[in-house]
């Protein structure tokens, strides 16, 4: 039985390869493409129209599902596409698209003093929580940061211990904007920031399982993503996000080394056991 889970996990984990995207700009460094979630796209200088990145989305729910195109208030313009590679240089803005700049809203800006603001299509909240045995999300004493973005959509997201939302309309920011409850699909975790993570933290639970790639220390960092209620069902969806694996499957981003097996082993026995 655990063997034959095992291997469905390898096989799950393995098929959710997805098409790959041209991918340059804001320092990124992928010759070969990035792989996809769902869409490539260009963002474009709209004065001069210029070509300011390319790359991978996992969600066009801030490009409104009726659009291909997207602007911002800073003139930037993105369009999406959804097959190999079709962000390439031949990639245009349609010349019949009609483009409409998103409100711009205040937002707090570090504190919550409202003199203190700054201006986008969408306000940010950060932090870092305290994640217990029983799945209760507790507040921690480290800082809150605040501030504002331009090409966002309305969510939450819990990813470990760090919960990140963005929202439109003004000073959504105080606090977390959108309750999140935690997905059920269970995940190894882990940080390549520490040895390991304590016992009581090793697995999480979230919608989606995920992986980073070995770094040079031969360390991974793993865990578990939640995304609040009313988000797009396109962040539920395992595949790739640039650097990150997601999966649904429980224990899915597991280390599939040939010397890892006997641990993924004994961490199935023993949780089957609780």
């Amino acid at each position: 039985m655990i063997s034959l889970k095992i291997l469905c996990i390898l096989t799950f984990f393995n098929s959710t390869a997805g098409f790959l995207c041209e991918c340059s700009g804001f320092g990124l460094n992928c010759p070969d493409g990035c792989e996809a979630g769902s869409y490539c796209f260009s963002t474009w200088i709209l004065r001069n129209g210029g070509l300011k990145e390319q790359g991978c989305k996992t969600t066009r729910a801030d490009l409104l599902a009726d659009r291909q195109c997207q602007t911002n208030r800073k003139g930037l313009v993105t369009c999406v596409c959804n097959t190999e590679k079709c962000n390439g240089q031949s990639f245009t803005i349609p010349s019949d698209i009609s483009l409409t700049v998103p409100p711009t809203i205040k937002c707090f800006n570090g504190d919550l003093i409202e003199n203190n603001f700054c201006f986008g299509h969408y306000c940010t909240y950060s932090g870092e929580v305290i994640l217990n045995d029983f799945g209760d999300i507790l507040p921690s004493s480290y800082p809150i940061y605040r501030g504002c973005a331009d090409d966002e959509l309305n969510v939450c997201t819990l990813s470990n211990s760090i919960i990140t939302c963005k929202c439109n309309t003004p000073f959504c920011n105080r606090d977390p904007a959108f309750p999140i409850p935690l997905g059920n699909v269970l995940c190894f975790m882990s940080s390549s920031y520490t040895d390991s993570s304590t016992k009581a933290l090793k697995y999480c639970r979230g919608h989606l399982c995920y992986k980073l790639p070995t770094d040079e220390d031969g360390k991974t960092s793993r865990g578990c993503l939640s995304v609040s209620d009313g988000a797009p069902e396109e962040l539920k969806k395992s595949g790739t996000y640039r650097f990150f694996k997601y999966c649904n499957q429980d224990l899915c981003n597991g280390d599939f080394a040939e010397n890892a097996m006997d641990l993924i082993k004994e961490d199935v026995e023993n949780i089957t056991k609780t």
